[in-house]
């Protein structure tokens, strides 16, 4: 590298951390403007106008209960061209080059005239294929990530009242149900394309969903098995610790044993351990968060193979299969397929926060915690307030929103810099590291699990 190319790079990430900063203040901005204008101002506006009515009290409920659904369909689309662009940009940052920059400042606006692009172009039906199944391929696949993220709102704004009506009390389960029905949009869409390298893109999809969705969920379950609960907002409340070891901050995550570490280190400091108790309890403890961090490890490989991220992107692989199962797609029915794809990751990214990465939680305790956010929270719901408007947001909703945003996003660079890093697993290799690795590790860590939480 020339002595040139440093300073180069580093304006260039410079630049990249500022589109990212803006584009996300105009994402959440939009996002939370629309919960509070659905969920709070409206039915405040109603009730005003009718008091004492009970039609008016049944329709301000009906709309309230509607903040869910806005707030994702808000969210979806502009998340979407947010992470296009950064994947764009971010790749071109690990190889040295300027990335997009040609559209609005920098490059600001190019996955939104992407977008304006795509809607325009002409949808193509494809010689001698199902146009229903065509047509429906893209919808089946993109439906489930509407609707999947739906309970992990709860879990990240630390069960707003907004958004209490989706703490289900399985909520992990019916995240993992509703992940397991992209690949048959998939398969539709490669069998109705009438396309052999589509088709083979999607019997491929299937194959890699068999094969990853097993360690996957034995993953998730094992670590519900561990911390008792199978509600993802309580999930990530454990992780917060109670009050005697809430100094001790990420240790606290499920990702360093479910708070194994803080329980030992509280136990030793409280002289309640003696003698050879000392080596095997820090020695359990340790065995315990070992085994969490591989479970985490095992749920992200499953999850980039789950929604065809490279290294395992086997269903699309354009230099075997032309596309793969998108191959014949254009225009908007294209666009729906790209937008769930990102929107994939961004969910299996939320949910690798709430399960091991303490969800809403501070690494650090009293670092942005929910008084700072409270500070900057109290003039504007002031302001609100002799407006005759509802509040804004609290300081707790504010914090737990903040850190679940910024665990999420860190791990898509992370998926980020792999796809950059990472060349394709050959077909063969892929099942094999599935089912002959994965699987086998899998089963191993819930015995481990089982067996360890005991003696912790």
């Amino acid at each position: 590298m020339t002595s040139s190319a440093v300073p180069y790079n580093l304006n260039e990430i410079g630049k990249f951390f500022l589109l990212s900063g803006v584009w996300l203040g105009i994402i959440f901005g939009a996002v939370w403007a629309a919960c509070w204008a659905v969920g709070m101002l409206v039915p405040q506006l109603i009730l005003n106008a009718y008091p004492n009515d009970p039609c008016a009290l049944n329709v301000a409920n009906a709309i309230r209960l509607l903040t869910p659904l806005v707030g994702v369909m808000v969210f979806i689309p502009i998340n979407a061209m947010y992470m296009v662009l950064a994947e764009r940009r971010g790749l071109a940052l690990f190889t040295v080059r300027k990335g997009p920059n040609r559209v609005g400042p920098d490059g600001f606006l190019q996955t939104a005239a992407d977008a304006v692009k795509l809607l325009f172009k002409e949808n193509i039906n494809p010689h001698g294929g199902d146009v229903l199944m065509f047509t429906l391929a893209p919808i089946i696949f993109f439906a489930p990530s509407v609707f999947g993220a739906i309970p992990l709102l709860a879990a990240v704004t630390s069960n707003h009242d907004l958004f209490k009506i989706v703490n289900l009390p399985t909520g992990i389960f019916y995240v993992l149900a509703m992940s397991s029905i992209p690949v048959v949009g998939i398969v539709m869409g490669g069998w109705a394309s009438n396309n052999k390298y589509s088709l083979v893109g999607g019997l491929r999809s299937a194959a890699q969903a068999i094969s990853y969705e097993i360690p996957l969920v034995l993953a998730i379950i094992t670590t519900c098995f561990l911390v008792g609960s199978l509600d993802v907002v309580n999930i990530a409340q454990m992780q917060k610790g109670t009050d005697n070891l809430a100094s001790f901050g990420f240790l606290n995550w499920n990702f360093f044993g479910a708070g194994a570490i803080p329980h030992y280190l509280d136990l030793l400091m409280q002289g309640k351990l003696e003698g050879a108790q000392v080596v095997t309890s820090a020695f359990w403890s340790l065995a315990l968060a070992f085994c969490c961090i591989l479970l985490c490890g095992i749920y992200l490989t499953g999850a980039c193979a789950e929604i065809n991220r490279i290294p395992f992107d086997l269903p699309e692989a354009e230099s075997e299969l032309v596309s793969g199962y998108n191959t014949e797609y254009s225009g908007i029915r294209f666009a729906i397929f790209f937008l769930a794809e990102f929107t994939n990751l961004f969910i299996v990214s939320t949910v690798a926060v709430v399960m091991w990465f303490g969800g809403g939680a501070t690494p650090f305790p009293g670092f942005l915690d929910a008084n700072t956010f409270a500070s900057i929270a109290t003039p504007f719901n002031q302001a609100l307030a002799q407006a005759g408007l509802p509040p804004l947001m609290d300081g707790q909703t504010m914090s737990g929103a903040f850190w679940a945003i910024f665990k999420t996003y860190a791990l898509v660079y992370f998926a980020i810099l792999v796809r950059g890093t990472l060349p394709r697993f050959r077909i063969d290799q892929l099942l094999d590291f599935g089912w002959k690795k994965l699987i086998p590790l899998s089963l191993i860590l819930l015995l481990a699990v089982t067996y360890i939480r005991e003696l912790v």
